[in-house]
């Protein structure tokens, strides 16, 4: 009696068998592998800062550039919400920005970015009972500032998600052939 479903015994399908199981490895360990929790605070230990703003002078449009600077020597959180939120004041009414909500230790330029704006609305962010308000006259951002990446953080999970599914039809795409030309 052999213990090796009939799929596995050949060398290709357990080989794909294997890629999948690898991406779900992989995948299962981005998706929930969130670090060490950090401390949920009330109070910003530092300052919001607005480093710089990118700006369209064709359409008279901006997107402000926000960081912070902690003072704290281990991370912290403060959950978005009325102690951590963006207030708009002006021509534009909404923004698709999400705001940081782990803050670690140290300097951080560029740590999160608010839609386009109108350059007649300025954009305040209140976090941990302090506030920075951006508008059009700030500073363009320079080569300096790194501009956080677009997304939600899920394109690689994605990626290994979709390499299962190829891997998988690669392999069912060959059974089929193969029961075609016996």
């Amino acid at each position: 009696m052999r213990l090796v479903p009939p799929l596995l015994r050949r060398p290709r399908a357990a080989l794909a068998a294997g890629a999948v199981a690898l991406v779900a490895a992989v995948a299962a360990a981005l998706l929930f592998n969130g670090g060490p929790a950090a401390a949920t605070w009330k109070t910003l230990s530092g300052t919001p800062t607005c480093d710089c703003v990118v700006k369209d002078s064709g359409s008279g449009k901006y997107r402000a550039v926000f960081g912070y600077v902690s003072n704290a020597s281990a991370n912290g959180t403060i959950a978005a919400g009325d102690n951590n939120r963006l207030t708009l004041d002006g021509g534009t009414m909404s923004t698709d920005a999400k705001v940081t909500t782990v803050f670690q230790p140290g300097t951080h330029k560029a740590s999160f970015t608010t839609g386009w704006v109108t350059k007649e609305t300025s954009v305040t962010w209140k976090v941990g009972g302090k506030e920075v308000t951006a508008n059009w006259k700030r500073p363009t951002c320079g080569n300096d500032v790194s501009l956080p990446a677009g997304g939600n953080g899920f394109g690689p999970i994605l990626a290994f998600l979709a390499a299962g599914v190829v891997a998988v039809a690669v392999t069912v795409w060959r059974k089929r052939r193969g029961a075609r030309v016996s």
